[in-house]
């Protein structure tokens, strides 16, 4: 059963980074056949990961014609962060505030090693680190319902990134995400909601410029 769990959460996370990066690409269909051997795992894993992206608005199952990946609408993007602004908020006022020793210093490993990915600069290991970030706020905000709702909105948004910006933009991106991971570690409330309002303000500012290049 560990090993089951463990192999699905690996699942998710492999395909989840395949779609932010576009390796499986929007509108794409694929099989679970296929899916099972790109990533060398057996059904039951790739089914529970499948599903689980379904839910998140990445792919849609589609019974005896396979998995399509999610098409990308630039207006999305500003949906996306809309829905996204006060739950990134609240988490990181309640990760400064709740988080152990051990989860700030996972923060504080992690801003390291986003900041070296930005000066190479790896989009992809700064995403997948991203991605890390986000799930230790997660855990140390102590609200799965927020969490929970927080998540696929997160994996939009580093989707939308890649996609548009990330080639360009990365250490302004980095520096505004080390700001909230350092007020978190530090336990400063206050701040940690501050910085993760700015954070937000400037994807939004992006997500507008996108959707003006595109009307």
């Amino acid at each position: 059963m560990t090993s089951d769990v463990s192999q699905s959460t690996q699942a998710y996370r492999d395909l989840e980074e395949d779609i932010v990066t576009l390796k499986l690409k929007p509108g794409e269909a694929v099989t679970e056949t296929y899916l099972t051997q790109r990533l060398g795992m057996g059904r039951t894993p790739i089914r529970e990961a499948l599903q689980r992206l379904s839910w998140e608005g990445l792919l849609t199952i589609r019974p005896r014609l396979g998995v399509i990946v999610a098409d990308m609408n630039p207006a999305d993007f500003v949906k996306v962060l809309e829905a996204r602004h006060a739950l990134e908020r609240l988490m990181a006022g309640s990760a400064a505030r709740l988080a152990s020793q051990q989860e700030r210093q996972a923060l504080e490993k992690c801003a390291e090693e986003m900041r070296e990915a930005a000066s190479v600069p790896d989009v992809e290991a700064y995403l997948r680190l991203d991605k890390a970030f986000d799930e230790v706020v997660a855990q140390a905000a102590c609200n799965p319902f927020a969490a929970k709702a927080l998540a696929p909105l997160q994996s939009h948004s580093r989707r939308f990134w890649y996609r548009h910006f990330g080639q360009t933009d990365l250490n302004p991106a980095a520096w505004s995400h080390l700001e909230v991971m350092q007020a978190i570690a530090a336990g400063d409330e206050p701040s940690a909601m501050e910085h993760a309002e700015n954070l937000m303000l400037y994807l939004r500012r992006h997500a507008m410029s996108l959707l003006s290049g595109h009307s």
